[in-house]
């Protein structure tokens, strides 16, 4: 079953059961089973570092997993789902990135600028 994108507005994440304000400003929001995949604004976040603005939430808004970087310092942010199974999210690094569900954790990346 495809992921679904949820609707956005003021931070707010709703749809299908969903409904919780996002800590950060809202890029995507995407349900996919059970869990809301949310992209931030990679610009809310410290500069100079990874911003690590991919998070995964239970229905209820409850914190499940944070991506991981892959190692890039300032130009390390992602920018949304690419494939939803197995779970692929691009990063702004130029690559495309494998991110473990259950985890965050990057298990594969690939370059592709």
């Amino acid at each position: 079953m495809p992921g679904m994108k949820l609707s956005l507005r003021d931070n707010w994440i709703e749809g299908d059961g969903v409904r919780f304000r996002g800590t950060h400003p809202v890029l995507e929001a995407v349900l996919l089973q059970e869990r809301v995949l949310v992209t931030y604004d990679w610009m809310s976040f410290t500069r100079g570092a990874a911003a690590r603005n991919l998070f995964c939430y239970d229905k209820s808004g409850a914190l499940v997993w944070r991506a991981e970087d892959i190692g890039l310092g300032d130009v390390d942010a992602y920018t949304g789902v690419l494939e939803e199974s197995p779970l692929w999210v691009g990063n702004f690094a130029g690559f495309s990135c494998r991110i473990d569900e259950g985890t965050g954790k990057v298990v594969e990346k690939r370059f592709t600028k």
